[in-house]
């Protein structure tokens, strides 16, 4: 009896049979991962911005919390303490410090010092001159005061902790939900790689057309996410297929996400203008450029004469009004290349690039003047003037905050000499006018 073989139209079919079962398996993975993507991506714009906006109002909340304990712990008004111990009393109370009980614990705690200092302030200043032993009292009330103010000083410092607790945070949560998306799209090049290689064995064209309608796109799309993650342009090309146009989606909402939270990283969010931290950055990297192509370089600090006053007679938010516009007109004045920083409060510092000493001296008494005058137009603020202290790159030796200290001491140079002036560095004295 002849041994009975299958027929290789057996074989064929079996092999097409696998290739179409691993063909399926490739798409449907595919079309979940792609899916997978969509929906992180939907979470991070749904869920991680407003926890991240969540995070940065209870940031800006314990900031204020802190001046608002300031005010009280040295304040000499008492009815300015009631208010701002009042003030503290519901930025203490703000459901943005709801999401961790410690920090609600920490705030409440801080503010339960913020009223025994009100209170301890109030005997001090309210204690009757004809007191027997008013002498006595007075230093018992005093020790009193040094404890407690000694007391604010600690839990400042656990504030500010707090906030630097919070803004890591927030930035964690961005950083999870990006490596997520990062290794959902390197799952979907690899799924896509076993695609073409059992098509090409199939059938060359077959191949052809899953690496142009496949293969590339999601190439694409992982290329995209590199470079958005190293802050460069990306170029996707227009997709032919759902799951792919899914894909660029995802990755178009993405780099919004991220420019968005890069903005909200590096800039302050009432004018605008760089913060502190990446302000510092930028002029660390230019003080290093400048160093090693010889180039000339300055730094302006500046400060709003008797802001306190704006605040204290036309309230806060006129205050905010005024360091809006007052960024808005100087930034309009700078050229390409300088950069505009809020250090905190109502101080800023300008760093110009490619400027001598002369050009940087006219551009400084241009912003003086010009916020002066512009101002002064005002039928939303208050007139007001800045001055202005300048500091320029001399020595290889120079640092950032060594330019700093030296702006700062020329501006504090211009505050006691009457305000409303730009003076200059001794070291730039001798090149710059005087003011």
């Amino acid at each position: 009896m002849p041994e009975r073989r299958l027929k290789i139209k057996h074989l064929l079919n079996r092999l097409s049979l696998l290739v179409v079962a691993v063909t399926g398996l490739i798409v449907a993975a595919i079309l979940l991962l792609s899916n997978y993507s969509a929906q992180l991506a939907q979470k991070s714009e749904q869920e991680l911005l407003p926890s991240i906006h969540e995070h940065q109002r209870a940031a800006l909340n314990l900031e204020r919390l802190e001046r608002m304990g300031d005010l009280v712990a040295y304040g000499a008004d008492l009815a300015l303490m009631r208010r701002n111990a009042l003030a503290a009393q519901v930025l203490a109370y703000q459901p943005s410090f709801n999401f961790d009980p410690k920090i609600q614990k920490a705030v409440r705690d801080a503010y339960e010092l913020i009223k025994a200092l009100r209170i301890a302030r109030q005997q001090y200043l309210k204690l009757p001159a004809d007191h027997s032993d008013r002498d006595q009292q007075l230093k018992l009330l005093q020790q009193k005061e040094q404890v407690l103010q000694t007391q604010w000083g600690e839990h400042k410092q656990v504030l500010f902790e707090l906030q630097n607790r919070i803004i890591t945070d927030a930035t964690a949560l961005q950083s999870q939900t990006l490596q997520k998306i990062t290794q959902t799209s390197s799952r979907i090049l690899i799924v896509g790689m076993i695609g073409v290689t059992l098509f090409v064995f199939v059938l060359i064209v077959a191949a052809t057309l899953l690496r142009r309608h496949l293969v590339t796109p999601v190439t694409d799309a992982s290329r995209a996410l590199l470079a958005i993650e190293s802050g460069k342009k990306y170029q996707l090309r227009a997709a032919d297929y759902d799951e792919i146009a899914t894909i660029n989606h995802a990755v178009d909402r993405l780099s919004s996400t991220m420019k968005k939270l890069h903005e909200m990283a590096t800039t302050d969010s009432l004018t605008g203008c760089y913060n502190r931290r990446y302000f510092m950055e930028l002029a660390e990297e230019e003080l290093i450029n400048a160093h090693s192509k010889q180039a000339p370089l300055a730094l302006l600090m500046m400060d709003l004469d008797h802001f306190k006053r704006v605040n204290d007679e036309y309230g806060h938010a006129t205050g905010d009004e005024t360091l809006k516009l007052c960024t808005q007109w100087i930034r309009d004045l700078l050229p390409e290349g300088c950069f505009l920083g809020r250090l905190g409060g109502e101080e800023f510092a300008i760093l110009l690039t490619q400027h001598n000493s002369l050009d940087t001296f006219k551009l400084a008494e241009c912003i003086r003047v010009c916020l002066s005058e512009q101002s002064a137009q005002q039928t939303s603020i208050p007139h007001f003037t800045v001055s202005i202290g300048i500091e320029s790159k001399c020595y290889v030796t120079d640092t950032v905050d060594s330019l700093l200290s030296l702006a700062d001491k020329a501006l504090y140079q211009a505050k006691s000499s009457g305000r409303n002036k730009v003076v200059v560095g001794q070291r730039n004295s001798n090149t710059l006018p005087v003011n």
